[in-house]
């Protein structure tokens, strides 16, 4: 379930963040081998970032609210830590 809730979480996020290099962060990732079942944690955390206006939309796209997500990630922070 996790990994599910952050491969959506990033995906919706690739959209909204405005990315530093100007590139594609999955082709930025990818440049000398390929990717695969990685998620950004960079990207995730940059949703609370965001405006309270896009938080509410990557929430909707979720089925959360942005508390929730915004929990979620401050757990999985805490607990590495």
């Amino acid at each position: 379930e996790d990994v599910d809730f952050y491969t959506h979480l990033e995906g919706s996020l690739r959209d909204e963040v405005p990315r530093p290099t100007g590139r594609d962060p999955q082709a930025y990732r990818s440049y000398y081998a390929p990717s695969r079942h990685v998620v950004d944690g960079d990207l995730c955390d940059a949703f609370n970032a965001l405006p309270h206006d896009k938080q509410l939309k990557i929430a909707e796209q979720l089925d959360r609210t942005a508390g929730e997500i915004s929990k979620k990630l401050e757990d999985v922070r805490n607990s590495l830590l």
